[in-house]
């Protein structure tokens, strides 16, 4: 007995020492809230008013159960199939370690059964899949760390509660509900061992799948049941005469809110480190600033929208993001017109910025220096700057104009000029600092009117026009406010930049009034009869000579309450392909019909 554990203790030292990453996930489960892991539920997201969103399941909503509503058997099921010993060790199983480390050098296969039930929940709950040398001795340290902190019986209640069961069915409660219909109290002795049968492969064995292949994997269970004198003889032979029956299996109806919520769950994993798989799990938590009104809005006008250039084959695309100018929280994401679950979504893909990029690149940075104001005299006349000749839209030219003017006009020598007396390195900087990705290509006076090598999304639009809309201070763009854990653990990201004077940030969005408010301005349709709007158009051509060939159509515009970028255009664009039309018209018609609907 000595020699065993002073053995065991000489393995568990050496675990200990080969990892370090594990420290922080065992205060993790040092804090842990039991009751709330023991009680959650499906993923919930939440609104930014606390309201419900969604939740995420796939077939049926996960529901927790207590394991004092489990028969026996049906406890027993599970130990005897997944770690026969669970009840004896102290989260790593030593005997089953070294047993499959023999089958592992004699027999040259792999071995199964060398993760015991306790294994599995940390690896559920704190760890990824990946199978390394490291991952394993770090489920080993926090099971050790775990079966300190918690019951045997919490331990397996939590498994029960955690694994997957296949047919999108997460936690024993929706599993019992998939597939009989019934609650887990009322579990005969056959379909206990169904469902402790179904972790080791749930997709192979589910009995929505495959009946036949469930129920030899059942059969292989009530015989471990039989030989562990969990069940008699006869409730053995009764059991194996019981029929599997494939469920109807249902599938989740889509979202009206789809865009957005895929967005969540991408951010959740790229911002948090939670897979899609933990989140469907459950168990979490996750606040937004989603305006349930705003994003009804948007897609009522978008969906209603029509565009003379839609061919057969391609229909003009839009996209739109919506932002808090306060928080930098998506509030709205309208993906496409025929938006598919994870599909493309034209809210966050980059498209060219045409002028919609000058106020970034141009105006704020030249505000900043505070040699230049919105009634700076500008010269608006043709002209070439080395090699590089920019002209006007529309080819026409107005001699001295105001900085004002030359904004709500969108002229483009202006704008060039500023720029090269300013210096590209002042507005590539301002560009980058606002959240849009930039090449050293980009280091050219054609910046000024948009040209990027990589171009920029709506979303990333929304987050840069946070600087003017709220006092000279940019807000990160995101879906989710904070995200609680399944075991009580609180995260947030925010990032936040100074970019701007909160005096310059008024007067960069008094000009941009002018956009939209002045009879010439070019974003004039956007008017609302309700609020102020600020904004800007942008516009990118096919071809240098078809001048009615558009590729890109823009409007970035905002008020108090929000900070929104809307694009349309087609995915595709060729000579059969173009918008004839021009950011100053669908797209700054769409703000204002979705400002109207939502003030």
């Amino acid at each position: 007995m000595k020699t065993f554990t002073a053995r065991l203790s000489l393995l568990l030292l050496c675990l200990f020492l080969f990892t370090a990453c594990s420290f922080q996930d065992i205060t993790s489960i040092n804090k842990m809230d039991v009751q709330k892991l023991l009680t959650a539920e499906s993923t919930v997201i939440y609104d930014h008013e606390g309201k419900v969103l969604d939740e995420l399941y796939k077939t049926v909503p996960r529901k927790s159960i207590r394991l004092g509503d489990l028969p026996d058997y049906a406890k027993m099921a599970f130990v005897v199939t997944e770690d026969k010993r669970f009840y004896d060790h102290f989260g790593v199983d030593i005997r089953g370690i070294f047993r499959a480390l023999v089958t592992n050098i004699v027999e040259r296969r792999k071995a199964e059964g060398a993760s015991t039930i306790t294994q599995q929940l940390v690896r559920n709950l704190y760890l990824s899949s990946e199978k390394t040398i490291r991952r394993k001795v770090d489920e080993m340290i926090l099971a050790v760390a775990l079966e300190r902190k918690l019951t045997k019986d919490d331990i397996l209640e939590l498994y029960v509660n955690q694994i997957y069961f296949g047919s999108g069915t997460y936690g024993i409660g929706a599993a019992v509900r998939l597939y009989f219909d019934k609650e887990v109290r009322d579990l005969t002795v056959a379909e206990a061992a169904l469902l402790a049968g179904l972790p080791k492969a749930p997709s192979k064995y589910s009995p929505a799948n495959d009946p036949d292949l469930a129920k030899e994997r059942r059969d292989v269970v009530l015989d471990l049941m039989y030989e562990q004198q969990v069940i008699s003889k006869e409730e053995w032979e009764t059991a194996k005469e019981e029929e599997v029956r494939a469920p109807d299996v249902p599938v989740k109806e889509r979202s009206p809110y789809q865009a957005f919520i895929d967005a969540v769950t991408s951010e959740a994993k790229e911002m948090y480190n939670v897979t899609e798989e933990q989140l469907y799990r459950g168990g979490y938590k996750i606040y937004t600033g989603f305006e349930e009104s705003l994003q009804d809005a948007v897609n009522k006008t978008a969906d209603r929208s029509r565009f003379a250039e839609d061919r057969s084959d391609q229909k003009v695309e839009i996209g739109i993001a919506a932002v808090s100018p306060e928080t930098g929280l998506i509030q709205a994401l309208y993906g496409g017109r025929d938006y598919t679950p994870k599909g493309l979504n034209h809210a966050v893909i980059p498209y060219q910025p045409g002028s919609a990029i000058k106020p970034l690149a141009v105006y704020a940075p030249a505000l900043e220096t505070n040699v230049w104001n919105r009634s700076s005299t500008l010269i608006d006349e043709p002209k070439t700057f080395s090699d590089y000749a920019p002209k006007n839209y529309n080819n026409r030219y107005h001699g001295e104009v105001s900085m004002e003017e030359a904004v709500a006009r969108s002229l483009n020598i202006p704008a060039v000029s500023l720029l090269s007396e300013l210096g590209v390195d002042q507005g590539f900087d301002f560009v980058e600092e606002s959240g849009i990705d930039l090449k050293e290509e980009d280091k050219n006076l054609a910046l000024a009117l948009g040209g990027t090598a990589s171009g920029v999304s709506p979303l990333q639009f929304t987050q840069a026009y946070t600087t003017f809309a709220n006092g000279g201070i940019m807000h990160e763009a995101r879906a989710i406010e904070r995200l609680v854990k399944p075991d009580g653990k609180i995260e947030t990201h925010q990032q936040s930049k100074a970019l701007m004077t909160a005096e310059n940030a008024q007067e960069m969005t008094d000009v941009l009034r002018s956009v939209v408010e002045e009879p010439y301005g070019t974003g004039r349709k956007a008017r609302s009869t309700n609020v102020k709007i600020a904004g800007k158009t942008g516009t990118t051509q096919l071809s240098e000579t078809n001048r009615e060939a558009n590729k890109d159509a823009w409007f970035i515009g905002y008020t108090e309450e929000t900070v929104m970028a809307i694009h349309a255009g087609f995915d595709r664009p060729d000579d059969d392909h173009y918008l004839k039309s021009s950011g100053g018209d669908a797209p700054a018609v769409m703000f204002g019909k979705i400002i109207n609907e939502f003030e």
